[in-house]
């Protein structure tokens, strides 16, 4: 059986209900997963879902504390909240074809910043640098894809060079 892993949540929103879609993956706040057994799985995140090539699909869930939820409407005190079963361990992977309903107990914040497509990679941040560097005349010293130093004076160029080849000697 072939598994896709999908950690985007416009992809896992095609899988999913789209509530549990947009609101879990790739989200952080305090949710609740109601089981088919009538347990609440005390969540507060989705990281990722796979999907199977059979149509089942699984989700990757960072678990909350277990417990009832604190302000929690009277009608939901009497179910069994699971969560982490002791402290630090809290990933679970949870079968969607169990889950009855998802709940939210506290509002979701986004984990992943609004302009994260507008972020450079590293590649760019570097090219940007060395054009900055170009155009205030310095020279650069570059190791790899990296920045190292950047230096108007010759002789600091050499030493940062210098430094460099020993590096790479102590690697090998």
């Amino acid at each position: 059986m072939a598994w896709t892993r999908i950690a985007d949540p416009d992809e896992a929103e095609r899988l999913m209900p789209s509530w549990i879609g947009r609101h879990l993956v790739a989200m952080h706040g305090r949710f609740g997963l109601l089981l088919a057994t009538g347990d609440v799985m005390r969540i507060t995140s989705i990281s990722a879902v796979h999907h199977s090539s059979d149509g089942v699909v699984l989700l990757d869930v960072l678990l909350d504390t277990a417990g009832v939820p604190e302000g929690v409407d009277m009608a939901w005190r009497s179910k069994h909240f699971l969560g982490s079963p002791v402290p630090g361990a809290t990933t679970a992977v949870v079968n969607l074809g169990h889950v009855a309903a998802a709940v939210e107990f506290m509002a979701a914040v986004t984990v992943s910043g609004a302009d994260d497509d507008a972020t450079p990679t590293g590649k760019e941040a570097v090219e940007e640098m060395q054009r900055w560097a170009s155009e205030v005349g310095s020279r650069t010293v570059m190791e790899g894809d990296g920045l190292v130093e950047t230096s108007d004076d010759p002789a600091s160029t050499t030493r940062v060079e210098h430094r460099l080849k020993k590096k790479k000697k102590r690697k090998n």
